[in-house]
């Protein structure tokens, strides 16, 4: 027994309209919204980056302390900015010592090698 053509019609246009039926997403909170903001712009870092600064600081002891400053870590790479090419070539000699005190200080940074690079040390910014 052959379906009617009246029924063939029905199931095709059934299979045609769920083909068409588009499903929306549901708005997204407020609060996941803002955490999410928080994480991609970095605010939550804050206080991670206050306390690499400050063992960077301890680290260096008063010999480097007003000539480098911490930057950002990037990938595991922290960027250390240096007053000139002199301060970059000696300290360069210390990074291996400096990288192992740093993953002991500061773990959470999860911290694999140091880049120095010539910049301000303005400590004030």
């Amino acid at each position: 027994m052959s379906p009617s053509q009246e029924e063939t019609d029905f199931d095709q246009a059934n299979k045609l309209t769920k083909d068409r039926q588009r499903f929306f997403r549901r708005p997204k909170r407020p609060a996941n919204i803002i955490s999410q903001l928080m994480a991609r712009k970095g605010y939550c870092q804050t206080q991670s980056a206050n306390e690499l600064s400050d063992a960077w600081q301890q680290l260096v002891g008063e010999k480097w302390k007003n000539k480098t400053k911490a930057g950002n870590v990037n990938r595991g790479v922290l960027e250390v900015f240096v007053a000139n090419a002199a301060v970059n070539q000696k300290i360069g000699f210390e990074k291996q010592k400096i990288l192992a005190a740093l993953k002991q200080r500061v773990p959470q940074n999860k911290i694999t090698d140091i880049k120095f690079r010539v910049g301000s040390v303005d400590h004030n910014e």
